[in-house]
């Protein structure tokens, strides 16, 4: 089994900022952010989280207890004002300021996935880096089949994976596989 204790700051660093980063691109893959729909999203990539502490494999269960600790530990630490506040006018949320851009987010997700994976490649055996990769794409699909679209509008059939949520994990996918 691969140890997290054999990779150094950066490379731990990356491994444990991809699940998170592929739970929020499965979040803005389509583009259509609600609050409904974005509480059932995280709610079924934190049960997807919460599972993986309990994977038959050993490493995922490390990456995700890591997870969970490096949650814990900013949980702990009191809270300091995000430079994005300093100097926010009074009266304008800082959310009126700042969205996410989908297109960033998916690709930082994938370039995450796949610098992750190619890290593992180096440095972990091979049953360890193919369930890492089926952990992130698990992650992507479950949070994405969470909830259903109306692609073509409001009087279109819902389906339950957009066109935009599918590129995405076949793009993450890709990223796996390479």
């Amino acid at each position: 089994m691969t140890n997290l204790s054999d990779f150094s700051d950066d490379e731990l660093n990356q491994i444990l900022d991809a699940p998170g980063a592929v739970l929020k691109g499965a979040t803005l893959a389509d583009g259509r952010p609600g609050a409904v729909r974005f509480l059932r999203e995280a709610a079924s990539g934190a049960k997807v989280f919460r599972e993986a502490q309990e994977h038959e494999n050993g490493f995922i269960q490390s990456v995700a207890i890591a997870l969970r600790d490096r949650t814990k530990g900013r949980q702990d630490r009191p809270e300091v004002p995000p430079a994005e506040k300093v100097g926010t006018p009074e009266g304008v949320a800082v959310s009126d300021q700042v969205r996410p851009d989908p297109e960033r987010e998916t690709a930082r997700a994938v370039e995450l996935t796949a610098a992750s994976i190619a890290v593992l490649r180096e440095r972990a055996d091979a049953a360890d880096r193919a369930a890492y990769g089926e952990w992130l794409v698990r992650i992507a699909t479950e949070v994405v089949r969470s909830t259903s679209t109306r692609e073509g509008g409001i009087f279109s059939k819902r389906v339950a994976v957009s066109a935009g949520e599918q590129a995405y994990i076949d793009r993450l996918a890709a990223a796996v596989g390479s």
